[in-house]
């Protein structure tokens, strides 16, 4: 029991983590392209 409370928890904090970074990046400008729109499949709004 306790070792899935610690384990849900680990994973609940990576999530927060990536989209903690996702956000600023977005706020930041950058594209999770990487850049240009040339090497994305049709998908990318920047």
């Amino acid at each position: 029991m306790a070792a899935t409370v610690i384990i849900s928890a680990a994973l609940v904090g990576v999530v927060g983590l990536i989209i903690r970074s996702i956000y600023k990046d977005k706020k930041n400008g950058k594209s999770s392209c990487g850049g240009g729109c040339g090497g994305c499949s049709g998908s990318c709004h920047t």
